[in-house]
């Protein structure tokens, strides 16, 4: 199966990231993603309708995501050709897992999950950036690991647009 080229939601097209850039474009959008989470308020926690997670959550999913593809690009790096570990996301929230997530604890989390995540990536040589890993058994994409830290931009980008959307319907 191959990987999706672009977002059919918010238009991300993983070809179009660089190495270059990535580090800068994750950092942005978490110092944004860290803002809108600590001035939402009592908002935060309140899904805006049944079908969509609170900003808290969105945020402890964008935390989780950041950890889950850390591993897989040091797992990449390390073994030829592994299979990432499926994240579960929807079972983390039913589980119940971000009900005991602060503001606080999730901005500090996803500022320090980025700066682990820039490091670990930066710490790459090019040709470790071509090595191929299947994404997870949910989504059994072949992917390189410049493909895998290109995900985590569109995660921590098309998530922040998530959380101005919940902004704008919860006002």
């Amino acid at each position: 199966m191959s990987a999706p080229s672009t977002c059919d939601v918010c238009g991300f097209r993983w070809a179009d990231v660089t190495i270059e850039e990535i580090p800068s474009r994750l950092e942005q959008a978490i110092r944004s993603f860290v803002q809108v989470i600590t001035s939402a308020g009592l908002e935060v926690a309140r899904r805006p309708s049944p079908t969509r997670w609170s900003i808290l959550e969105y945020g402890g999913h964008l935390r989780d995501v950041l950890i889950s593809i850390r591993e897989r690009i040091i797992t990449a790096a390390i073994l030829d050709a592994p299979t990432g570990v499926a994240m579960n996301r929807d079972e983390r929230v039913s589980l119940g897992l971000y009900q005991h997530d602060t503001p606080a604890d999730v901005a500090g989390e996803l500022s320090t999950m980025t700066n682990l995540f820039v490091k670990t990536l930066t710490s790459l040589s090019a040709p470790a950036l071509l090595r191929h890993l299947t994404y997870s058994p949910a989504s059994p994409y072949e992917v390189t690991i410049l493909w895998a830290a290109a995900q985590a931009v569109h995660e921590a980008e098309h998530h922040l647009d998530d959380v101005k959307q919940n902004v704008a319907l919860l006002a």
